[in-house]
């Protein structure tokens, strides 16, 4: 049985355990908030970084997530104090998020580790929080907790299912083309997004967030839950609940990320059928933890590991159908065998137990290995002249005429000169 640790052994303790000048001034501050001792001594503090923000529609919902977390917190016994942290917008953000992913990074961290906190809740989804959000928190090593957004409802328009971040493509295509109305584009620009949550498709939101409850970062089957679910609320509660038994238990990052717990997640992100985004972010959650990851392992598992999620834009589903049909639970009962089942995750358990049991409810969905969309090699490492360090593809998402190609390169120094 794990040692727990008293309250005198608790990070916090040094902010408001000694008597002296300085424990005067946290006291007195805390007070000032509205709190009494009673309210916090002795008791984990958790910060809930919350990365809401009125312009991340994707995070929308945080506000409410947030309370719910700290309704688990309280019960549990824990004092948790939300801390607001930047939202990466995808849609909004320009030229792109992938400028400010480490600046989040070093947010968490730098929050983390200059406040008088135990543990701590990720609150994230959308593309580059939630491989920011795990740096930051890899980095410090308190114990944390991630707690996926969620996927928002599928998109409809008429009588058809739309697709967020895939669809726009395809419809902007039409509409270039003269095939479909103003009136129409309109009609489905109303339709694509009508929820709270990440894109429902099987982007870089979808695969993150998946990759981290492969990881071990996440409570079991808490990255298929749609945002607009209400299970989805009682999770967050969970979370809450669970940070606190894990500060006790002093179970920190760096206890279950490992080299196989990293192998899990890009094999899981290789059943997926997940973006090609995950190789960069991966790599970077790989190294703050001291694991040494190359473009040569997504290759190697790449190789072994069959695409059997049937979800857009390999497939023809979209997230909701995914937790319908037994969600990342499920598809990873799949592929055990591929899996290192003895890797430890934030709940305490492995792996291996966090699968245990899961059912599979819709073939179509998750399909059985010998009917997968893609036997192996669903995302592919390329080398030669025009890549020598190495570049990744997506087979899967493409047709067949697009696997081989002779032609010209094109030659460009920026993207209007490429445009």
């Amino acid at each position: 049985m794990t040692q727990r640790k008293t309250p005198e052994e608790l990070r916090s303790h040094r902010w408001y355990g000694s008597n002296d000048m300085r424990q005067f001034g946290h006291h007195s501050r805390t007070a000032q908030m509205g709190y009494s001792r009673a309210d916090y001594l002795g008791k984990p503090i958790i910060a809930i970084i919350n990365t809401w923000s009125d312009i991340n529609a994707c995070h929308s919902h945080f506000r409410q997530r947030a309370e719910e977390v700290k309704r688990g917190v309280l019960q549990a016994g824990g004092f948790p104090l939300e801390m607001p942290a930047i939202a990466l917008a995808e849609v909004f953000q320009k030229p792109t998020t992938m400028l400010y992913r480490n600046l989040l990074a070093m947010e968490t961290e730098e929050l983390l580790r200059s406040y008088p906190v135990d543990g701590a809740v990720l609150m994230g989804g959308c593309d580059k929080t939630t491989p920011a959000l795990l740096m930051g928190a890899i980095s410090m090593n308190l114990p944390a907790i991630f707690m996926p957004a969620g996927p928002m409802l599928r998109g409809h328009w008429r009588d058809q299912t739309l697709g967020s971040g895939s669809d726009v493509w395809k419809y902007w295509a039409e509409k270039r083309a003269g095939n479909i109305t103003d009136k129409q584009w309109l009609e489905i620009e109303d339709g694509i997004a009508r929820s709270p949550g990440h894109c429902m498709t099987m982007g870089t939101a979808s695969t993150m967030t998946s990759a981290a409850e492969a990881l071990g970062f996440t409570l079991p089957g808490a990255a298929s839950i749609p945002a607009a679910d209400s299970r989805h609320g009682r999770m967050a509660a969970e979370t809450g609940r669970r940070i606190v038994e894990m500060v006790w238990e002093d179970l920190k990052p760096r206890d279950f990320l490992t080299s196989k717990s990293v192998d899990n997640a890009i094999t899981t992100v290789l059943a997926l059928g997940g973006s090609t985004n995950a190789v960069v972010h991966l790599v970077a959650v790989a190294r703050r933890a001291g694991v040494a990851l190359a473009l040569d392992r997504f290759d190697a598992l790449s190789r072994n590991t069959p695409l059997i999620a049937n979800i857009w834009p390999a497939g023809k589903y979209l997230m909701e159908d995914f937790f319908y049909a037994g969600g990342l639970r499920a598809l990873l009962s799949e592929i055990d065998d591929l899996l290192d089942l003895d890797a430890r995750t934030v709940n305490g358990r492995t792996l291996g137990e966090n699968v245990a049991g899961a059912e599979v409810f819709n073939r179509d969905v998750i399909l059985e290995r010998d009917k997968a969309l893609v036997g192996s090699g669903s995302l592919a490492v390329l080398r030669g002249n025009l890549a020598p360090d190495g570049a990744v593809i997506k087979p899967a998402a493409a047709e067949e005429r697009l696997l081989k190609h002779t032609g010209p390169a094109v030659v460009f120094s920026d993207y209007n000169d490429m445009a």
